[in-house]
């Protein structure tokens, strides 16, 4: 049988936040930053907690892009 289309598009596994949640969760930061900031800043949008924790487990380092945080958060997930 194969698999509905709509499910192999998601590789993400169940419980981990939408890349582009976390995107929203980030609207507004002005880069380069640092992880507290980013974490200051999902909590100021009202980022639901899986979300805030997640950024919060990034590496303390300055982030110049939203594509360095994407690339950050890929990895620890």
């Amino acid at each position: 049988m194969s698999q509905h289309p709509a499910h192999s598009q998601d590789q993400r596994h169940p419980g981990q936040p939408n890349p582009i949640d976390i995107q929203k969760a980030l609207a507004g930061v002005a880069y380069p930053t640092t992880r507290e900031k980013l974490v200051e800043r999902a909590r100021q949008n009202h980022a639901n907690t899986d979300i805030v924790d997640l950024i919060d487990k990034l590496p303390d380092h300055d982030y110049d892009s939203p594509a360095s945080v994407s690339k950050e958060i890929s990895r620890i997930q």
